[in-house]
This record gives C-alpha cells, sequence and structure tokens, in this order.
C-alpha cells in the first residue's frame, strides 16, 4: 500500500512538472511573438518596394526575351507547373498530369482560380497560351517548351488532353509555362485590348508608364508585408545603379560582375545565387592522348578553379563539377574531383607508365601536348584559358592555346576537330544532361551504360528513382573525366540594407520568400 502511495504520488510531481513546463514553453513562445510584434511596430514598416530594371521589353511573359522582365512577370502571372528552389517540379495552375502513353498526357486545371480581371481560368487560356506560343511569328524564351507539342485538345472547362509528336523527356517541367488571359487578347492574337495585362499571380498591374509599371498585392488578405511594387524601368546601367545610389531603387539584378565598380564595397547588401551560363572543357575522347582516362584525370587535378576565378572574375563566378551544380536537388556540391590536387596529377600520370623528362611528359616517344580553343571575342575565355596553359605547364603538360575568330570557333564546335574546347551554354530549367552524355555530345565521349540511363529516365516518374539514376551518372563521370567542369555565372541581387527577409532564391524565380520580406526605415 505504501509503495502505491509513492508510486502515485510520483506520477502526480511528473504531470504537475509537464503542465508547468508546457505553461512556461507556451508564456516565452507567445511574448516572443509579442516583442517581435512590437520590435515591427518600432521599426516603422514601409509597404513598398522599388525594383530597377534594365533594358526591359514587355510584361508579358510570352513575348518577353528580357532576363530581368521574366523575373519580374513571376510576380503577375502562374504557371502550370512551378519549380522549387531546389528545382523540384511542383502543380501550380495543374493539379495533375497523367501519361496514356508514350506521346498522349491528360491534364487536369484547378477550377478555383481567376485572373486578375475577375475571368475565371478555364482550358481555353492554357490552349490559348500554347498556340500562340507555338505561333511562327512570336520569338518567347518559352517557345522550345512547346515545340513537341502537335496539339492540345479541350475535354471539358478544367480537363485537356496534349498530343506529342515524339516521346518528350521531363514533360513536366516544359509545362512551367506562365498561363495568359484568352478574354484579354484579341481574338487569336497577342494584341492585347488594355494596356493592363492579367495574370493569376500575387501581384496585380495596378499600371504601366513609359519608366514605370506600378503593381499591387491581388488580395488584400495576403500576407505579405510588401503591399505595392513599382518597377522602376530604365535603359544606361550607369542610371540603374544612379537610381541605387540615390535611393529611387531598392532592389536590383545584375550578372555584371563588376558592379562594384558603380557601386563601391559597402553600403548594401548582396545575395550571390548561382546562374545559369555553365562553362566548360570538352575533351576530345576520340582524341589518341584525350582517349586516355587517366590522362583526362591528371588534367582536371592540375586546373585552379580558385585561382581562375580569383585572377579572371574577381570571386564572382560560381566553381561548380558538374553541369547540375546550380542547386538542384540532383547534386551535392561537396565533390573533390574538381580539387586542385598536383600530386595525385603527378601520380596518376606516373602510374599510367608516363615518366616526367625535360620538364615534359612522356611515353612510347609521345609528348602530353594539346591545343586548346576559345573564341577570341570572349576576353573573361582568352583570360581564362591562358590560366590554364600555365596551370598545365606548370606540371609539363603543354598547351598551345588558339584565339578563333567567332566563325572559325562555331566551325571547330561543328567539326569537332580540337584537342580541348572551352564552351558553355545555357542550362534549362529541366535537368537533361544528354548535351553532355548523349549522342553528339562535344567531347565524342560514348558510354554504353551512361545511353542505357538516359533513356530509362524518360519513363522515371519518382524523383528519388530519378535521383538515383542521376547519382549513377555523377560516379562514372568523376571516374572517367569525359570533359572538365567549370564555373556557373553568378547573379547578384543588390538591395538595399534597409530591406529585410529572405532573399534566398535561384535563378528560375528571385522571389521565392517575398511573403516575409519588409522594408523599414
Amino acid at each position: 500500500m505504501k509503495s502505491n502511495f509513492f508510486k502515485y504520488f510520483f506520477f502526480i510531481i511528473v504531470f504537475i512538472l509537464i503542465v508547468l513546463g508546457g505553461y512556461i514553453l507556451y508564456k516565452d513562445g507567445n511574448s516572443k511573438t509579442l516583442a517581435l510584434e512590437e520590435n515591427k511596430k518600432e521599426i516603422n514598416m514601409i509597404n513598398s518596394l522599388n525594383i530597377g530594371v534594365l533594358g526591359f521589353d514587355t510584361i508579358n511573359p510570352i513575348l518577353s526575351n528580357n532576363s530581368d522582365s521574366e523575373y519580374i512577370s513571376k510576380l503577375v502571372f502562374e504557371p502550370l507547373i512551378d519549380i522549387t528552389k531546389d528545382f523540384k517540379t511542383e502543380y501550380c495552375l495543374a493539379q495533375e498530369l497523367s501519361k496514356i502513353n508514350n506521346t498522349t498526357y491528360i491534364l487536369k486545371i484547378r477550377d478555383d482560380k481567376f485572373f486578375h480581371n475577375g475571368s475565371k481560368l478555364t482550358s481555353q487560356d492554357v490552349i490559348f497560351t500554347i498556340e500562340n506560343l507555338k505561333n511562327n511569328n512570336i520569338d518567347s524564351i518559352y517557345k522550345e517548351n512547346v515545340n513537341d507539342i502537335e496539339s492540345i485538345q479541350r475535354i471539358d472547362d478544367y480537363t485537356l488532353k496534349i498530343m506529342l509528336n515524339k516521346e518528350v523527356d521531363f514533360l513536366e517541367y516544359k509545362l512551367c509555362i506562365p498561363i495568359l488571359c484568352k478574354d484579354t487578347y484579341e481574338e487569336g492574337t497577342l494584341e492585347s485590348k488594355t494596356l493592363i495585362p492579367n495574370g493569376i499571380g500575387k501581384y496585380r498591374i495596378k499600371s504601366i508608364e513609359d519608366s514605370l509599371i506600378k503593381m499591387v498585392v491581388s488580395d488584400d488578405n495576403t500576407k505579405s508585408n510588401i503591399k505595392e511594387i513599382n518597377i522602376i524601368l530604365e535603359k544606361q546601367t550607369k542610371d540603374l545603379y544612379d537610381d541605387f545610389i540615390n535611393g529611387k531603387v531598392d532592389y536590383i539584378i545584375t550578372e555584371n560582375i563588376d558592379y562594384e565598380k558603380y557601386l563601391g564595397s559597402f553600403g548594401y547588401n548582396v545575395t550571390i545565387v548561382p546562374g545559369r551560363k555553365y562553362e566548360y572543357l570538352a575533351l576530345n575522347n576520340k582524341n589518341s592522348l584525350l582517349g586516355n582516362i587517366e590522362v583526362r584525370k591528371a588534367i582536371n587535378y592540375a586546373l585552379d578553379r580558385n585561382s581562375i576565378n580569383y585572377n579572371v572574375f574577381n570571386n564572382k563566378c560560381f566553381i561548380s563539377d558538374f553541369p547540375l551544380g546550380y542547386g538542384s536537388y540532383l547534386y551535392d556540391n561537396d565533390n573533390e574531383i574538381g580539387d586542385l590536387n598536383l600530386n595525385k596529377a603527378k601520380v596518376i600520370l606516373i602510374e599510367n607508365g608516363w615518366q616526367f623528362r625535360n620538364n615534359s611528359w612522356v611515353k612510347n616517344g609521345r609528348t602530353l601536348r594539346f591545343n586548346l580553343v576559345t573564341n577570341s571575342e570572349d576576353e573573361y575565355r582568352v583570360e581564362t584559358c591562358k590560366l590554364i596553359k600555365e596551370q598545365l605547364e606548370n606540371i609539363g603538360i603543354k598547351v598551345n592555346v588558339i584565339e578563333a575568330s567567332k566563325g572559325s570557333y562555331e566551325s571547330y564546335l561543328r567539326n569537332k576537330n580540337y584537342d580541348i574546347i572551352y564552351t558553355g551554354n545555357l542550362v534549362s530549367n529541366y535537368p537533361s544532361l544528354n548535351s553532355y552524355f548523349g549522342e553528339d555530345n562535344l567531347s565524342n565521349y560514348n558510354n554504353d551504360f551512361i545511353g542505357e540511363i538516359l533513356k530509362d529516365i524518360t519513363n522515371i516518374d519518382s524523383k528519388e528513382v530519378f535521383k538515383e539514376k542521376v547519382l549513377n551518372i555523377i560516379d562514372i563521370y568523376n571516374e572517367e573525366v569525359p570533359f572538365i567542369s567549370l564555373y556557373f555565372n553568378n547573379i547578384f541581387i543588390i538591395s538595399n540594407k534597409d530591406l529585410k527577409g529572405d532573399l534566398s532564391c535561384n535563378w528560375y524565380n528571385l522571389f521565392y520568400n517575398i511573403d516575409n520580406w519588409y522594408k523599414a526605415k
């Protein structure tokens, strides 16, 4: 009996302590929330934001070819399928995409979405947008997305059938297309009936003037602290930077690595985002020397990318070891294959039978000597190639840099008559690796296992399985180094120090976290 008393007494004490602890945590959390709200009141919140844009062409995302305009349009228009910060797809205006066979899909769209003019989103708006994109007279950044759509048919107001002219990889990524309001345009054209286009995004356009676009939140109940956005349009780089210095603009987007020449080095915040311009060295795997895996690895380990980034790009490039290194969920940037390691480079060559004589690597009467081709009109590439030559020759690999005119450079690319060529491309929003590992790649590289993986990817729906397949490719890349990854450009988001909140993003969308931004004076 006595033992039962102590047992019950113990449980009662524990219960009281749990309740007391919970109450303390609640009070503490509530106090912190109240304190945060009080701080915000004291901060003197400003609910408007001024964004500077250079070379603006049109707010219509289908007609624009300006990257800044594309970013801004995402505040106004929403796509069928969107992309997350780590480059996964997620439904937006679409709610389901079902594959019927290799060339036929059923697309269902949401039945609760309205354009800013009050029109309800229907299948007709999707058909109108895609059919206009396919129009030969329209040059759009989204045109490639619909190239393989043979036709799109309405089944009902919220269901469509998409028919392709061939099997297409990554269709869900290609449906990241902003949808226009059909009622806003003249029949069968993109000639607007009004000066103000209508989207379904977080912000609606209030007015458009020669050098100013005014936006306001589309829903008065939105949680965003930024209720108004003014887009300041400038034609000259200097004018844009002057606007920022003078406080006319709070936020600008640039890929210019020399922005500090205009702004100085202090007094503002910079958010750095890996861009989509990817640079790499294509190694001709059909070359009798570069066809040797060990030689390719030695070259890779002998390159000091950090030194090149510092000396050529003022540390304003993003060093990457793989074409998916721009922040994709499919790739971890912590990859030692891209690290400088001169000892490893030398050991690899020695173990492969190369001998170091008279500051050169010699084997069977042959010397490690290569031509490196670059475009003479790109000063950054020329300077990079000069440093690559210097670095490789420091360990005895001879390099002759060929600075080819634009036409000659393009001829080298077409005919693949080079040892090594400095090249690059704009990566797409979908994680295709075909241009690097598929047929007709610039490195003349062939791996049957990778070829099978690239074919399998077409039929993979699971993101986890897809990532596993990509990791297999990465493992082979690390082992065989068919090309040498160098850099992505960086996007620099320059913001006034009064702009607070999480500005992290990717090159697809700069405004993921705009709901928690605020301005304070």
